[in-house]
């Protein structure tokens, strides 16, 4: 969605254009506080990208059977964030699925342990294959809400490229920021505040969504959304959705009353579950 009456910045980083736009604030202000949120994004990239060799993710994926390493605040805080959602999703997300696991390894068992207090992974595979692609940018959309927080700008929203968007506060007058969900002439615009949505799907993704837990790609053709209340729980549970049929997608909505998700069927209409259901009703 486009908003010529508030400044707008933009910036390339984790292979995706990122956005945010800064209402109720001089442009000056916006601009500096935008400048900051931009060099926090390149930071993250250089923490988070398995595509760089010095980062903790590429320098876990190189650590042998029952090696550990130390790691920064926010692979740990991100990690974790991945490991709850993938508990939650009993594996239908999980950024470490394309790992090799140990000969008569038990499908069962961690493929890394964290140790929050002594910052710390271990690898306990074959061959670690950690990809924060599917979580990363959600999660750099939470953590540049936190550096506007530190600017004293609340009202805002956040685009990591064309799947993620975090509403925090509401211009003035407004009730909430106007986002698009669906498409076509399916298409609806939702009123969010203090809330994120992600979407994934082939036409994003491209022809790799992969089941983890039957190692098999995925069914589903259609795009799916999320709704949650940050970023990095959004898109993980977009990617999620993407891998459940719809009867898993609704009990997971039930279960958990502050998520929400859309699918996109076949013939373009969306059918909402949990949050999402209520706003577009």
């Amino acid at each position: 969605m486009k908003f010529p009456e508030f400044p707008e910045f933009h910036h390339e980083a984790m292979a995706t254009t990122f956005a945010l736009v800064i209402a109720d604030q001089s442009p000056d202000y916006a601009r500096q506080a935008a400048t900051a949120c931009f060099r926090e994004l390149d930071r993250l990239e250089s923490e988070l990208s398995r595509y760089v060799e010095s980062s903790d993710i590429a320098r876990a994926n190189r650590l042998a059977f029952g090696e550990t390493i130390g790691i920064g605040e926010d692979a740990l805080h991100c990690l974790l964030l991945a490991a709850d959602a993938s508990l939650a999703t009993d594996r239908a997300f999980d950024a470490a699925y394309a790992s090799e696991r140990a000969p008569a390894q038990p499908a069962d068992t961690p493929l890394f342990t964290l140790d929050p207090a002594a910052h710390t992974l271990t690898s306990h595979t074959a061959q670690l294959h950690l990809d924060l692609g599917a979580i990363g940018k959600g999660y750099a959309l939470d953590r540049l809400a936190a550096v506007l927080a530190d600017w004293a700008i609340t009202h805002a929203c956040l685009h990591g490229g064309g799947s993620s968007v975090l509403a925090l506060d509401a211009p003035a007058g407004q009730t909430g920021w106007p986002i698009g969900l669906g498409e076509g002439q399916h298409q609806r615009v939702l009123s969010l505040t203090r809330c994120a949505l992600s979407g994934s799907g082939l036409a994003v993704q491209g022809e790799h969504l992969v089941d983890p837990r039957a190692q098999t790609s995925a069914q589903r053709r259609d795009r799916t959304w999320a709704l949650a209340p940050g970023a990095g729980l959004s898109d993980a549970l977009s990617t999620a959705f993407f891998i459940f049929n719809d009867a898993e997608v609704a009990a997971f909505c039930t279960a958990h009353p502050h998520v929400g998700a859309a699918l996109a069927h076949a013939d373009g209409k969306l059918v909402a579950h949990g949050a999402l259901a209520a706003l577009l009703a």
